[in-house]
């Protein structure tokens, strides 16, 4: 913008009526906050698409939708709950340690099921629970709560509560017969003397959720399938299957049907569709 002469080539003044000189300084003010305006448009967007693109497309909204799901955890948000620093766990994924052995639960309010069920669940956290169990938390989909000896419980009827769910039961079953025994006495895990207790786990293993998800989900049956990929003796790379068949229980919430014929391993290909990567 061209400031405004007073004189001019031979310094006779010009003489515009103050009228006109307030209204083009009114003019002047009016483009220079439009302007100001368009750049801060400008800046926000460029913003937004950097995020964008360093998340992915796919990537949820950087603030969420759903007012009851809430943003990503983390120990920071739980102040004197967890150890100071978390820790890694054998695939360098970030577990965080919470004093009490059981967990900390993340939210009392379960998300709405009005999403997709590949769908990630909101604010996950892989928590080390008991000592050596690393399985995850979030803000969405429970849990909610534990039962009288520790296991969680209070997960949504949802294909990320049932995923969920099926990570801690299926976890407890393979923790051990003092694990097991934790989940069956909570009504958690069916059939106590059924497949799982010919496993002869000794007390206490580690347990760890798998990376991969798969979710056929049904509201009073869901097949949660959880893999992690293996080279075969053939030299392809397949995905390790683990079927976890889940049944709802009204006044219970999801429980591991372990008398299920569909309970069992398999392998598919890196092709098959439905995978996600949720923790």
């Amino acid at each position: 913008m061209t400031e405004q002469n007073t004189t001019d080539s031979t310094n006779e003044k010009n003489t515009p009526s103050l009228e006109a000189e307030n209204e083009r300084a009114s003019s002047a003010t009016k483009l220079t906050i439009g302007l100001a305006a368009v750049a801060l448009i400008v800046v926000v967007g460029v913003v937004v698409s950097l995020v964008m693109v360093f998340r992915g497309d796919d990537a949820e909204p950087l603030v969420s939708l759903d007012p009851t799901t809430g943003s990503s955890a983390t120990a920071q948000d739980k102040d004197g709950l967890f150890e100071p620093d978390p820790v890694f766990d054998r695939t360098n994924r970030v577990i965080y340690v919470p004093l009490e052995p059981n967990g900390v639960i993340l939210s009392d309010t379960l998300a709405s099921s009005n999403r997709p069920a590949d769908q990630a669940p909101s604010g996950v956290m892989l928590q080390r629970i008991h000592g050596n169990m690393d399985l995850p938390f979030s803000t969405s989909d429970g849990p909610t709560g534990f039962t009288d000896n520790g296991v969680a419980t209070g997960f949504s009827r949802t294909a990320q509560g049932a995923a969920l769910a099926a990570a801690h039961y299926f976890g407890y079953a393979y923790a051990g017969g003092n694990r097991l025994e934790m989940a069956t006495e909570a009504a958690l895990v069916s059939d106590p003397k059924g497949e799982f207790s010919t496993l002869e786990i000794a007390d206490d293993t580690p347990a760890s959720v798998m990376p991969l998800v798969n979710v056929l989900f049904n509201p009073d049956l869901t097949l949660v399938k959880f893999g992690y990929t293996v080279e075969r003796p053939n030299g392809s790379t397949q995905i390790t299957v683990s079927k976890i068949p889940m049944v709802w229980r009204e006044g219970t919430g999801w429980v591991l049907q372990a008398d299920s014929t569909a309970l069992g391993v398999e392998y598919e290909s890196l092709s098959a569709d439905g995978w996600q990567q949720w923790w």
